[in-house]
């Protein structure tokens, strides 16, 4: 499939069954679309290195001029191991400008808004989304966790629990849902990012997810470190591991540094987090996220009944 990839849109109009009875009837229409391309000549580095870095790729402060405007955004070039490799950057980037249709549609007061993508950053198209002047969740916990209420760190939880319904609701897994991809804005609103990236990159690589990015194995759910693909249960551990990130101001496994050990001790069986019970009714919350049984962990919807509207 190339660049002007054919995308698929389900409309249901009614059909008449044999007893006269109306039913949604699936009609396919397929049309062209191309994810939006920003002009690498709009957009300036303004450091001379990265602003931070993961196991996905790097993260540039820069500014993009329009015609109306110049303003701070961040560029986000993807990292891919084999650049050599040329049919697997091709069929990378075929799958990111994809997915970036898809993305750039989203609205949602808790999800990174999607500007498009732009070149010269690397092998693979760049993301392009507004600046977060607060960083990612780890930092800002980093620098205000001795500040936080309790009604603050509800207000966070409900936050992401709220940004991941967004994402199921669209049949959409994040993958890769950390203290490093939730990122909080000017005025202390969390937003979830490079929600799929992992997936895409993997499924490109014909790897297992884990081996993309193994500094966010912390996060990740037992059966993610395996062969097995990110599922939406998935992303429910990594929220209950959020959850207690947020009230404990400490990352899951937060004594274990490598990563491999912290590998180590998942497969041991040890849990990321220390004195749950301690948090009452969100303890109890977090403790069926983190079920090491994937199928009895809570839905989101059944978190979101919990936690109750956002304050």
């Amino acid at each position: 499939m190339s660049f002007h990839s054919l995308c698929t849109v389900v409309t249901d109009y009614p059909r008449q069954t044999g007893n006269g009875n109306l039913q949604p009837q699936d009609h396919r229409v397929a049309f062209k679309v191309e994810p939006p391309n920003i002009p690498a000549t709009t957009i300036q580095r303004l450091e001379q290195f990265a602003n931070g870095s993961g196991g996905l790729g790097d993260v540039w402060k820069c500014s993009m001029s329009t015609q109306s405007e110049t303003r701070t955004v961040a560029v986000k070039s993807i990292r891919v191991p084999h650049t050599s490799d040329i049919e697997l950057v091709k069929r990378t980037c075929k799958r990111i400008r994809r997915e970036a249709y898809v993305w750039i549609k989203m609205s949602h007061d808790h999800i990174l808004p999607f500007e498009g993508v732009t070149e010269d950053f690397g092998p693979l198209p760049a993301l392009v989304s507004p600046w977060m002047e607060n960083g990612s969740l780890n930092d800002y916990l980093r620098r205000e966790f001795s500040k936080l209420s309790d009604h603050r760190k509800l207000e966070l939880i409900q936050q992401v629990a709220s940004g991941l319904s967004y994402l199921h609701g669209r049949d959409i897994v994040h993958g890769d849902l950390t203290g490093t991809n939730v990122l909080v804005d000017s005025s202390g609103r969390l937003r979830l990012a490079d929600f799929g990236l992992s997936i895409i990159l993997a499924e490109a690589e014909n790897t297992t997810f884990n081996s993309c990015h193994p500094g966010n194995t912390r996060w990740m759910a037992p059966e993610a470190l395996g062969d097995e693909k990110p599922t939406k249960a998935g992303d429910i551990y990594s929220y209950g591991c959020v959850m207690l990130q947020i009230f404990s101001g400490k990352k899951p496994y937060e004594t274990i540094k490598s990563a491999f050990a912290v590998m180590s001790a998942v497969f041991e069986g040890r849990e990321p987090f220390d004195g749950i019970q301690s948090y009452g009714v969100y303890g109890q919350l977090s403790t069926r996220c983190l079920n090491r049984i994937s199928a009895e962990r809570p839905t989101i919807d059944h978190i979101m009944q919990v936690l109750g509207p956002k304050n």
